[in-house]
């Protein structure tokens, strides 16, 4: 079993993007973020990644789940900071991956 994410206590979603009146029950989210940083895309431990988190974010938000999401590439040169959901830790360098999107659905 998963520890339980942190994500709601520092919890900082970034404005939705691609809302429309048709497609209420849903949002998309472009570079998440958790305490001021970008999600990361694994929790610390690196037992879980993707989807547990996604979703686990997407009900910090008020949504049920992850209908989808995207993992950030790796900008070559440029140090990644990411903030793991289980633990709270930052993680700094190349190894450090984030969600480009999430899309979070919530049923109507």
């Amino acid at each position: 079993m998963h520890k339980t994410l942190l994500i709601a206590g520092m919890l900082t979603a970034t404005a939705p993007v691609l809302s429309s009146p048709s497609d209420a029950a849903s949002r998309s989210f472009f570079s998440p973020t958790v305490g001021g940083d970008r999600l990361s895309f694994c929790v610390n431990s690196g037992d879980a990644c993707g989807k547990p988190i996604a979703d686990a974010w997407c009900r910090a938000v008020g949504f049920e789940e992850a209908l989808n999401y995207q993992r950030n590439s790796t900008v070559v040169n440029r140090p990644n900071v990411t903030r793991y959901a289980d633990t709270g830790a930052i993680c700094t360098g190349a190894d450090c991956e984030s969600f480009r999107q999430i899309k979070c659905f919530r049923a109507s």
